[in-house]
């Protein structure tokens, strides 16, 4: 039953109350998040996304920079061993791996379309078809709808190894402002999204978690962000779509498939060239290696990634995946998200994105998220 619009909004409003987990003088990868979000919460936001709200939600601004990045010469080591953690089709069980296959995983890949300038290849996902969209790994990545002041926002992410088989990969500006809170409410994802289409329904929130560092300063560097779904009839997201595996600590001459959901118009200098315009109703995969590091920030902020790729807003949170394969286990390893991109024409600013570099934060932020136990 739908529940009258100033009803549901009274509800959701609570949910943006911040649990102190956190303060602004402890470390910038400490994990913050909201409370959990009740039952009827939950089902308030389900009548709430109706599909013409969906439909008509806004592309979330891919946060962009005005001046040209800063190449950094040199980084130093990954602040830990690598974690590594395998993908898996649906009802597989998580495994995390340790020892000398994980070290050997970790390894960087030489680039396969060099790096610089930026160079790389962009595809929509095809054939065009809703099966495609139904099978692994493709329906493990989807669009996540929220409302942020009042304004319905769509961005993308991807379900991901958990030990609880519930949890959501995004952006931090997919779950909070980066300017102290609130955290965004309605949360709803559906994966596997296809030209208005939900194969496997729209699933909802049971508690969003981010950084310290970007929810209080919005440092990209920390824009990492987690969502801990709610079971649809009965069955985990990690059960139902597969996930994603996960991987932090690694080299970064990695080579990556950024995955999302991009609406904006393709705006490139000095013309856009030839090809469909994003219209957020098809996957686009950028296949690029890396190219720069970016944000140095403090000393102890990790730089961020950089690699070649146009796509714009509603591809926030999308994920950068690793030997990207349709056979599950040691394949579709998430080691990114879309995160900013910079503007400019000279060179063109705008086939260049962003993620920050998975490392202790990201570390932190899966495991306070897949610590949540997720019950009937």
């Amino acid at each position: 039953m739908k529940l009258r619009a100033g009803v549901v909004a009274a509800l959701l409003l609570l949910t943006t109350l911040v649990l102190v987990q956190t303060a602004l003088a402890q470390s910038p990868d400490t994990v913050v998040s909201s409370r959990a979000i009740t039952a009827l919460e939950a089902t308030s936001v389900e009548a709430y996304w109706t599909e013409e709200r969906m439909r008509t939600a806004k592309p979330m601004p891919l946060p962009t920079i005005s001046r040209s990045p800063a190449a950094l010469a040199a980084v130093g080591p990954a602040a830990g061993p690598p974690v590594v953690a395998t993908s898996g089709r649906p009802g597989a069980t998580p495994v995390e791996l340790s020892g000398a296959l994980a070290e050997r995983l970790a390894q960087g890949q030489e680039p396969l379309f060099g790096t610089f300038p930026d160079v790389y290849t962009r595809y929509r996902l095809f054939p065009n078809l809703l099966s495609i969209y139904q099978t692994f790994p493709h329906l493990i990545v989807g669009k996540l709808f929220f409302t942020r002041g009042g304004l319905r926002f769509v961005c993308s992410g991807a379900a991901v190894n958990s030990t609880n088989r519930a949890v959501v990969w995004t952006a931090g500006h997919c779950v909070a402002p980066g300017n102290g809170g609130p955290f965004h409410t309605n949360f709803a994802f559906v994966p596997g999204r296809f030209q208005g289409l939900n194969p496997v329904g729209v699933w909802t929130v049971r508690q969003p978690f981010t950084l310290n560092g970007w929810f209080f300063n919005g440092l990209f560097n920390y824009d990492h962000g987690a969502l801990v779904m709610n079971r649809l009839n009965g069955v985990l997201i990690g059960n139902r779509t597969g996930f994603l595996g996960f991987a932090a600590n690694l080299p970064r001459g990695q080579h990556w498939h950024a995955q999302g959901y991009p609406a904006g118009a393709r705006r490139l200098f000095p013309a856009t060239p030839p090809g469909a315009q994003y219209d957020g109703e098809h996957q686009e995969i950028c296949a690029a290696s890396f190219a720069r590091n970016d944000q140095p920030g403090r000393p102890t902020d990790p730089p961020t990634i950089g690699i070649g790729c146009d796509q714009t807003g509603g591809t926030s949170g999308g994920p950068w995946t690793k030997d990207f394969s349709g056979v599950a286990g040691a394949t579709n390893i998430l080691n990114g998200n879309n995160s900013y991109r910079y503007t400019g024409p000279n060179p063109p600013q705008d086939l260049r994105l962003f993620s920050p570099y998975f490392t202790s934060g990201a570390i932190n932020l899966r495991n306070a998220a897949q610590a949540v136990v997720v019950s009937n």
